[in-house]
């Protein structure tokens, strides 16, 4: 027996409701993946491009011998933040979009130092990645404290100081993981703006493309 019209339009109402409560929740993320998705597919493929490209003889085409190490380091910074965002709770997820989102911009209007931007970027967000990681799994699992002290040759009086030693780190932990690091990230970033102006007329362009307009007068 066929179910209702009624109960089959309900079943794919509440389908469609929980889709978009997912995506709404976890939106910060897929921003994040989309921006991270860009940087692969455009700036590090520019990277290597630059890097090992080579022309042929006979214009018979160009090969890049470069490897592709930054798109393998932008994927595994990528892996470690989505991990860590969806483990933690806002704004953590929040934080890590404008991170990707500056880390973005700097590539898009500093073009002298997209190399470099490439890599210290990337490794600021995957220490940062990691360092919620470890937050979580000490805050969220509990143990004995005095057992693993006695383990280590203590007595029940060091369990007690190892507690509240643990207790009070965690607000100074909160501390940097919610305001320091993200700060220094992005005063970073800030600087190397102050430092590189550039162009008036085309912000994006490389000094290789700089050279090649001031060659050709701008003709192609």
């Amino acid at each position: 027996m066929n179910p209702p019209l009624g109960d089959i339009l309900m079943i794919w109402a509440n389908g469609f409701l929980a889709t978009v409560y997912w995506v709404w929740e976890n939106a910060a993320v897929l921003l994040t993946i989309g921006l991270a998705w860009l940087i692969l597919l455009r700036y590090d493929r520019e990277v290597r491009r630059v890097a090992g490209e080579r022309t042929l003889r006979y214009g018979r085409g160009q090969i890049v011998r470069a490897s592709h190490r930054s798109h393998y380091e932008t994927l595994a910074a990528l892996f470690l933040w989505v991990i860590a965002a969806l483990l933690m709770a806002p704004p953590i997820p929040f934080i890590g979009l404008l991170m990707w989102a500056a880390f973005w911009a700097a590539l898009r209007w500093i073009p002298q130092e997209r190399e470099q931007i490439l890599f210290r970027q990337k490794v600021m967000i995957a220490i940062y990645a990691g360092l919620l990681l470890v937050f979580r799994i000490v805050t969220s699992y509990t143990f004995d404290a005095g057992q693993l002290i006695t383990m280590m040759g203590g007595d029940g009086d060091a369990a007690g100081v190892f507690a509240t030693v643990r207790g009070s780190l965690v607000p100074y932990a909160v501390l940097v993981l919610w305001a320091m690091y993200p700060l220094g990230y992005f005063v970073t970033i800030g600087q190397r703006f102050m430092v590189n102006r550039g162009s008036l007329t085309r912000p994006g362009q490389t000094v290789a493309q700089t050279l090649e307009d001031l060659r050709t007068r701008g003709e192609r």
